[in-house]
């Protein structure tokens, strides 16, 4: 018989459950199994996790691009901690969520300003219903939402800017120097109220289509891989900061494992690390899921880390691949 975990929940028997009877699992008659929940890193309301450790000079980088309201270029490798350090600016300086614009080799200037819905208003039009106002044809994107005028500023999360053109880095760099934009379709309305990159039912009044944050200049996180595909134009306005260090096994234990299960999570990570080429630095995610293996493989009374047991080769190497991944 196929050697088995406790902590496993498909067994490979292809035999459905029984609700109405009870049996051990892998029996005919075996109750539903229950779904294990996702790891609490993977929930959409996740806190930011770990503080990224970026010791004094990154503290004093990160510190004079707000003092200037320089856009902060963060570089590094997937799981360095570069989107986690604007939800964290965020959460410490109590500026709200963070507007995310996610950036790929299409994307344009106006995705991150605003949209206009030309269909719907036209057939709002032809079937002659009351007219909501030009306004209700348009939503902000991130970019656009975080220049709107407020009292606090937003953190604005512009994610792989590296994968865009000179162009697209040259429109956001001339946006975000004039802190200011215009809606077209709606330069001649004296007053319009528009939706915003917040969510269903956020709204916000512009007048005759002119958006500009004044002294509400926003914190402006931009991340890429590399900054040297980026055009030196552009990377020369901006503060540049390189994460690179390999994240603590002990301090993302702590952070998101139970105390009674830290200590084998710590130990499971290490376990990935020790099989790390040298000079490899994988980020936090492998790391964590070896973490949240060894804690339910635990919870479950399955063995210590250092033991054997069923598919340990295969899922060895699926964590120092996605760590070699990592470093690409």
């Amino acid at each position: 018989m196929l050697d088995t975990e406790p902590w496993w929940i498909y067994r490979g028997t292809g035999r459905p459950p029984d609700p109405g009877q009870q049996g051990q699992p892998g029996q005919p008659g075996q109750p539903e199994p229950p779904l294990p929940a996702p790891p609490p890193w993977r929930r959409p309301d996740a806190p930011p996790g770990a503080a990224v450790d970026l010791g004094p000079d990154g503290l004093a980088l990160v510190n004079a691009a707000l003092l200037w309201r320089r856009p902060l270029l963060v570089t590094g490798p997937p799981g360095a901690g570069k989107s986690t350090l604007a939800r964290q600016l965020a959460r410490e300086l109590g500026l709200g969520p963070v507007l995310r614009w996610w950036i790929t080799s299409t994307t344009s200037l106006r995705e991150g300003l605003y949209e206009h819905d030309t269909t719907g208003r036209l057939c709002a039009a032809a079937a002659r219903r009351e007219d909501p106002g030009a306004g209700a044809f348009v939503r902000l994107g991130p970019l656009g939402t975080a220049l709107l005028p407020r009292e606090r500023p937003r953190v604005l999360l512009v994610e792989n800017l590296d994968r865009s053109d000179v162009a697209l880095c040259e429109a956001v760099q001339d946006v975000l120097e004039e802190g200011a934009f215009d809606v077209a379709e709606l330069r001649d309305v004296p007053a319009a109220t528009v939706g915003t990159a917040d969510g269903p039912g956020a709204a916000a009044e512009i007048a005759h289509g002119r958006v500009a944050c004044g002294d509400g200049y926003p914190v402006v996180v931009i991340t890429a891989a590399d900054e040297d595909v980026l055009p030196r134009a552009f990377t020369g306005r901006c503060v540049p900061l390189r994460l690179s260090a390999t994240p603590d096994p002990d301090r993302l234990a702590e952070t998101w494992l139970p105390p009674e299960t830290a200590g084998a999570g710590a130990r499971a990570a290490l376990r990935v690390l020790e099989g790390m080429e040298p000079g490899q630095a994988p980020g936090a995610r492998p790391l964590l899921d070896a973490m949240w293996l060894a804690q339910t493989r635990h919870s479950a009374g399955g063995p210590t880390p250092e033991g054997e047991y069923p598919g340990q080769t295969a899922l060895d190497a699926l964590l120092r691949r996605a760590a070699w991944g990592e470093t690409r």
